[in-house]
């Protein structure tokens, strides 16, 4: 089959010359690389063509356009399918389906359309007709398109909409109430994020900049006058909540935010109410406040439901102010969201056993929420019901932080990057840059290396789950050592290299696991912690350490033992060399414990380390990965002369925080878990 030959797909001409699909005298002008993507698949029918072979066909295996452009393709696709009213359910993946982290496949057989004239006998008649044909259906679908434009000019196309494109991040979308402003956060790489204004009645204009300073601005929320815009602004040690005229750029602080836990805000124009987080009371992460600003009266909202150790996280009001949806994290790790009646104060749970959930917006005139969250390692998001059901999965991934305008169309960020393992060469004679391992349309994370068995741990969701995976420092041969369903993280290898410790993440909390390598038999390690942080071995393998995010406990694999034994404060704990290396995330101190004499020696503070899961002792000194003000590094401390050193400075978002940080001392290598190019652009979504 040629690219140009006509085919069918239940009913449906395809007609790859024309550009066009057809069914019962509908006619439907395609564009000729979204014809060519359906010939491949129907080429290749009943394979799955991978997104690399159909980018590497249509689009001559240039990724940077190509991996938008196969999306979008096949959206369009899809849509155009359910337009000429094919498939016996109408359903968008009638035709097309999507193989995960693979590609694509047609999931009915298409039918060739035989030749009626030889062009080898014929050329003159078969150029002939193909020359008409062209014409008459080039005609025919200018006509429908404008008939269509004509039809549809007054409702809202359900199309995804690129409201951005600009370098680096916008983040945070907010509309105004007439529908004419948008502001957001504007982050370029290296840079400090401000608000933006942008005028969606002008969509070509460029974006008027609203905040100056040395202040990352956030999430923001419209006032009912269309002109004053409310946003989370924060520097180093300080949270505020301010109003600024977007008009005049005057600014007003209205109160004081935690530093470490607002991410959101709410607005009621009814009831000239906003909400936001506020840290009321000493040894609480945050509780919710209404601040009334006709009167400029404050009310502390109570907390009813998994109060305990947990703090909110994100928080949106109802249209008419009678409720409030608000979502927190608990000591287990975990996250929940709930909704509460301002009224009575009474609460329901509507979500419960989340990992992450990134953003929830309540719809202007229907009565659902639509909710963002992660899931291995990808961003999905839900309508969900007032009484805590999940009425539909939006088929669109990356979707973070949703906001409706009040006509009912959903902005939000697009974040869709991928995860690799990056490796940096310490003994290279000539100074590169990190490059990667192990690198694909699925996400690597959580890098260890077992010298004994010369086997690479990870994490991965080829199979749809955060499971664990071991290859070779080549990133061959791998092999899917477990099949939970669970969120696993933080693979640690045993020394001999037999065994792994891990972490899952469940609706009922976090768990402590060990799997045997050699039957991928895996057990639970039942230590009565509520939460796990990243786990590591002790020298002679038969203690894993561990903490609940306070404190470091010994945990003994050995049934004779006491199972679990307190060491010490701590939120990540290495032992090496007959000494346990603490780190202490809250005061950024790094220490050192003797484990005879149990002696501790102050190491440093305040190194700015990413995240307390993100270092590595070797024998001279310690590797980190260091965040300063958006400057990302990768450094060292040397243990003789208690010095720092930065190793290479990468761009902003080069690396992952939290997924750890793995010094190959065989090798000279620093391992650990990169991310891919960080575009992050606002889209909207005109129609549910």
């Amino acid at each position: 089959m040629q690219h140009d030959t006509t085919f069918q797909l239940l009913g449906v001409n395809i007609d790859p010359i024309g550009h066009s699909m057809s069914k019962d005298g509908k006619v439907c002008c395609v564009q000729p690389k979204f014809i060519e993507v359906l010939s491949v698949l129907a080429r290749a029918y009943p394979n799955v063509v991978t997104r690399e072979e159909i980018i590497a066909q249509v689009w001559d295996g240039n990724l940077f356009v190509g991996e938008k452009a196969l999306t979008n393709a096949i959206w369009h696709l899809r849509k155009t399918f359910r337009t000429l009213d094919c498939g016996t359910e109408n359903t968008e993946n009638e035709v097309i389906e999507t193989i995960r982290k693979s590609g694509y496949r047609l999931k009915v057989p298409p039918h060739f359309e035989p030749a009626a004239i030889s062009p080898e006998v014929q050329p003159n008649i078969a150029q002939f007709i193909s020359v008409n044909k062209v014409m008459m259906l080039t005609t025919l679908c200018i006509l429908v398109v404008t008939l269509m434009l004509y039809l549809n000019s007054d409702r809202p196309n359900d199309a995804l909409v690129d409201v951005t494109d600009y370098p680096g991040r916008e983040l945070f979308p907010s509309i105004s109430p007439n529908g004419q402003f948008m502001a957001f956060a504007w982050r370029k790489l290296g840079g400090h994020a401000h608000l933006y204004l942008k005028d969606l009645t002008h969509p070509n204009r460029p974006p008027v900049k609203l905040s100056n300073g040395n202040e990352n601005a956030s999430v923001s929320v419209w006032a009912r006058d269309n002109q004053t815009v409310f946003f989370i602004a924060k520097q180093t040690g300080k949270c505020a909540i301010k109003s600024l005229n977007t008009v005049t750029k005057a600014q007003k602080v209205l109160a004081d935010c935690p530093v470490n836990t607002t991410t959101t805000l709410t607005y009621s124009a009814e009831k000239n109410l906003l909400g936001f987080v506020a840290k009321k009371s000493e040894g609480s992460g945050g509780q919710v406040v209404l601040l009334d600003l006709t009167h400029l009266t404050e009310t502390v909202l109570d907390c009813q439901l998994n109060c305990q150790d947990s703090y909110p996280e994100s928080i949106v009001m109802s249209p008419d102010a009678s409720k409030i949806v608000i979502s927190r994290n608990l000591p287990n790790g975990l996250e929940n969201l709930y909704l509460k009646m301002l009224d009575s104060g009474r609460e329901i749970t509507l979500l419960q056993g989340h990992d992450d959930l990134r953003g929830v917006t309540w719809h202007p005139t229907d009565n659902y929420l639509v909710v963002s969250s992660i899931e291995h390692g990808a961003r999905k998001a839900y309508k969900v019901s007032l009484d805590g059901k999940i009425l539909a999965s939006l088929p669109f991934s990356g979707l973070s932080y949703p906001n409706f305008s009040a006509s009912g169309a959903l902005y939000f960020h697009n974040w869709e990057i991928d995860t690799s393992i990056m490796k940096l060469d310490l003994s290279a004679t000539v100074a590169s840059s990190p490059f990667p391992i192990l690198h694909s349309q699925v996400s690597f994370r959580y890098p260890d290396y077992s010298s004994d068995s010369e086997q690479l741990l990870f994490i991965s969701n080829q199979s749809g789950f955060d499971e664990v995976w071991m290859s070779n420092l080549k990133g061959d041969e791998r092999v899917q050592l477990t099949q939970l369903e669970l969120q696993a993280l933080h693979p640690a290898w045993s020394k001999d290299g037999s065994k792994v410790v891990f972490i899952t993440k469940s609706s009922q909390g976090s768990q402590l696991q060990l799997l045997d390598v050699a039957d991928k038999q895996v057990i639970q390690i039942k230590t009565g912690l509520e939460y796990h942080g990243k786990p590591s071995w002790s020298s002679d393998d038969k203690h894993i350490y561990v903490s609940d995010g306070k404190d470091i406990f010994r945990v003994s694999i050995e049934a004779h033992q006491k199972p679990v034994t307190k060491l010490t404060a701590g939120t990540t704990a290495i032992e090496y060399k007959d000494a346990l290396y603490i780190y202490k995330s809250e005061q950024q101190e790094m220490w050192k414990m003797d484990l005879m004499s149990k002696e501790h020696q102050h190491l440093f503070t305040g190194a700015y380390l990413a995240s307390s899961a993100s270092w590595s002792v070797s024998r001279s000194g310690i590797y980190y990965l260091s965040v300063h003000r958006g400057d990302f590094r990768i450094s060292y401390f040397d243990f003789a002369s208690k010095q720092h050193k930065d190793i290479i400075r990468v761009p902003e978002r080069s690396f992952s925080r939290s997924r750890g940080l793995e010094f190959i001392e065989t090798k000279n290598w620093l391992l650990f878990t990169g991310y891919e190019i960080p575009q992050v652009d606002i889209k909207r979504i005109d129609r549910l």
